[in-house]
């Protein structure tokens, strides 16, 4: 853990929420943690129980736990449990593989009493998940399983029952951090995901404006770092939902997920700070856009105070989610349902905006696949437009350091310089506005990898911050080279003119 944490932050007795002890720099660095438990995700593939790598074998001494084939070891309280589990099937965890996290918590009972008991005073919405769908899920695939075999019953003195590894299974769901890049045996990162549970770190609180950023490394060390200045007495906040879901998508993330509403400066405006993820068009005036007021219920307009039938609303909604999830991937078919649902919805819809997206993310493919002089300018020039659109409205939805705006301005600057030499060479921009839009590509890039820098180098961000600054490098290079071009022509021009000038005295 970071040495400085307790100078730079506060736990707030009152509520268990983080607190500013002073004024915090953008980019500083606030905690360092290691995670208590790491397992992996609810519902997830068989994975190695050393490294959670795609598992190829059985381990040699427990001879119940999956490894991969470079993974010689787990955990050896856990292999030793397993070891000892001698009723136990041999295919039981390949069978349930739900039961490793939450069995992880419990064998901290037997390896690190304190760890246990700070993860069991952890919140875990216990009675307002009781009899929900979640709960009757865990029931079925972590609860019963376990429960049903006599060695999972007992961890030395504690008795384990239903109610407990329903409370551990709700610690897990609201409190883990997702882990992403972890490395194998060979420092090699694997394409896997896993979640870790850090103390200290899940007493942020929510709000869809986030002042912090977090960043995991490959042995599962969380580092978090403010994305804002950060004044003296002001809550630490981390967005626990996505930035670019609509205010109902968040929310009933949240009620799902977190069991609370959200009431931050974003949910209780209903234009979504100005950029109308959540606002629909007008069907009595041109340019309206109406939006959702919750106090009444009622969808109204801006503009000419037309208020939208629900029914219409979930039409158009239902249609709009339907055709995207159907959609293939195909930058045609992106394009027709973009085009059709920005006429309902509005083009800055959440929903329209996962479309631009899943198009963004065609062309980028698109232009990888092309020798760079034979990329398709319109393919350019969309994807370019896609990633000013994207910018515009993540600058106000996600200020400061931003892994989103850094990865769009890496995309940006990408198009940017693509579509500027290819413009170039067929004549319809000249040198010095090369040059201007070279140095616009340089500056986006820069800042990219100022947001990036905090990310691993095992995480597919760290690996993207390291092509990122190798690019950079050589867009330095290619702008001299372009400054030296525009000096010449400069020169060319002024010896012509000079020329012509000479030529009209001789003349006279």
């Amino acid at each position: 853990m970071a040495n400085n944490f307790e100078d730079i932050c506060e736990i707030r007795k009152s509520d268990q929420f983080l607190v500013a002890n002073r004024d915090i720099k953008p980019g500083e660095l606030i905690l360092a943690e290691d995670p208590i438990v790491v397992g992996p995700y609810w519902d997830a593939d068989i994975s190695c129980l050393g490294c959670l790598g795609p598992a190829s074998r059985t381990c040699r001494v427990c001879l119940k736990g999956p490894l991969c084939r470079d993974c010689s070891r787990h955990d050896p309280v856990e292999c030793s449990f397993y070891e000892q589990a001698s009723k136990l099937n041999k295919n039981f965890l390949f069978d349930h593989f739900n039961i490793i996290t939450p069995l992880r918590c419990l064998l901290l009972y037997r390896s690190d009493r304190d760890k246990y008991n700070e993860m069991m005073a952890m919140e875990s919405h216990f009675e307002s998940r009781r009899d929900t769908e979640i709960w009757h899920i865990h029931n079925q695939y972590v609860v019963e399983p376990m429960l049903n075999e006599k060695d999972f019953q007992q961890i030395d003195d504690l008795t384990v029952t239903g109610e407990l590894l329903q409370r551990i299974c709700g610690i897990l769901d609201v409190n883990t951090f997702e882990i992403r890049g972890n490395m194998d045996s060979q420092g090699v990162q694997m394409n896997n995901l896993a979640r870790g549970l850090y103390p200290k770190t899940s007493l942020m609180t929510h709000n869809c404006q986030t002042n912090t950023l977090i960043a995991v490394d490959g042995m599962s060390k969380l580092r978090l770092y403010s994305s804002i200045g950060i004044k003296a007495g002001e809550l630490l906040y981390y967005n626990y939902t996505r930035v670019l879901f609509s205010t109902f998508e968040r929310q009933t993330h949240l009620r799902k997920g977190k069991y609370f509403i959200c009431n931050c400066a974003r949910c209780s405006d209903p234009t979504e700070l100005g950029t109308h993820l959540s606002s629909l068009k007008c069907t009595a005036c041109d340019d309206g856009l109406c939006v959702f007021h919750p106090e009444t219920p009622k969808w109204e307009c801006l503009t000419c105070g037309h208020q939208l039938p629900r029914e219409y609303v979930n039409q158009i909604l239902c249609e709009a989610r339907d055709d995207i999830s159907s959609c293939a991937l195909d930058s045609r078919n992106l394009e027709k349902v973009i085009g059709k649902h920005s006429k309902t919805l509005n083009p800055h819809h959440s929903l329209v905006l996962e479309a631009k997206q899943s198009l963004a993310g065609e062309l980028r493919n698109m232009c990888m696949s092309y020798d760079i002089h034979n990329v398709p300018r319109q393919a350019l020039k969309r994807k370019l437009e896609l990633c000013e659109e994207m910018l515009q409205i993540l600058r106000v939805l996600d200020p400061g350091v931003s892994r989103l705006t850094g990865i769009a301005l890496y995309e940006y600057h990408a198009a940017l310089v693509d579509l500027s030499r290819r413009n170039h060479d067929i004549g319809e921009i000249k040198t010095p506005e090369l040059l201007e839009r070279l140095k616009l590509s340089e500056a986006a890039l820069k800042e990219a990898i100022g947001m990036l820098v905090f990310e691993h180098r095992t995480t597919p961000e760290g690996q993207l911050t390291k092509k990122a600054m190798c690019e950079l490098k050589e867009l330095r290079e290619y702008i001299q080279k372009v400054q030296a071009m525009e000096e010449d022509e400069r020169t060319d021009r002024q010896v012509r003119g000079k020329c012509n000038i000479n030529a009209g005295k001789c003349k006279k």
